[in-house]
């Protein structure tokens, strides 16, 4: 499927997200599922308290429970997920460079975010802390591209957003996006309801909110960010973890946006 770059483009400048549709073959989801599945059910098993910090083995699930039946989940370039044909695919790539003007850019983070049924709403809020107080930066040097494993949709808690919402500066706000948004109108909202194939770029300073999974099963959705290379590591991040036979595997290009990459230990 071919994507006009431009108009993607316009949408995330001023939406502040953009929906790559049919990107990603069946095959390579039915492939990281397969892989990332039991990393998930494993947290779900072991995590009974919530917490602020990701603890554990990354090969087995590092995570967190982030809210009642929602977690987070870092998960390593390893052998089945390893996935290049997702995080250098042109129109990606393309993208982010006609965003930021420059191929100068890393891959910072491999994360995930999982509703279980019996999820609730999250309180509405950004990805990242305001970064210029009173002045709604133009562009932003951080994004969250996210690929879901399963169609999402109102049932499985899909992810809400306020659109346009990127531009807010206003440091008295922060902090109480929940109380404004739910005690106003805001005929805006969208609920980013997709089927599985799609990468979505994320500006992560656009208000949304994770809402409650109705369904039988679980949403898991993955996460690759990427930064431009000044600003890598200044929003502590955590550093992506790929094996070495993956690193060598991938393409100049690939090596290149796992520059602050890590090499994971041996398995034992």
């Amino acid at each position: 499927m071919a994507h006009d770059v431009r108009t993607l483009l316009n949408e995330l400048v001023i939406n502040g997200f953009a929906l790559l549709e049919d990107v990603i073959p069946a095959a390579t989801i039915d492939r990281i599922g397969a892989a990332f599945t039991p990393l998930l059910e494993h947290v779900k098993g072991r995590e009974q308290e919530l917490g602020n910090v990701e603890t554990g083995d990354i090969r087995v699930g590092r995570r967190r429970l982030q809210h009642p039946n929602r977690y987070t989940l870092q998960w390593p370039w390893e052998g089945a997920l390893a996935c290049p044909e997702i995080a250098e695919h042109p129109a990606l790539l393309d993208l982010l460079e006609a965003y930021w003007g420059t191929d100068d850019f890393l891959i910072t983070c491999l994360h995930s975010n999982n509703p279980y049924p019996g999820s609730i709403h999250q309180r509405w809020h950004r990805d990242i802390s305001l970064m210029s107080p009173h002045v709604g930066m133009e562009r932003v040097p951080h994004f969250g591209v996210k690929f879901p494993l399963v169609d999402t949709n109102e049932e499985n808690g899909s992810f809400e957003v306020l659109p346009s919402t990127q531009y807010l500066a206003d440091p008295a706000l922060e902090g109480r996006y929940d109380e404004i948004v739910e005690s106003g109108s805001f005929p805006h909202r969208t609920r980013v309801n997709m089927k599985r194939g799609t990468l979505w770029v994320q500006d992560p300073r656009a208000l949304h909110r994770g809402t409650p999974n109705r369904s039988s099963g679980p949403r898991p959705e993955l996460v690759i960010c990427y930064s431009l290379r000044w600003a890598s590591g200044v929003t502590g991040d955590t550093v992506p973890l790929i094996g070495a036979e993956e690193l060598e595997q991938l393409s100049e290009r690939g090596k290149r946006l796992f520059g602050r990459a890590q090499i994971l230990p041996p398995a034992a």
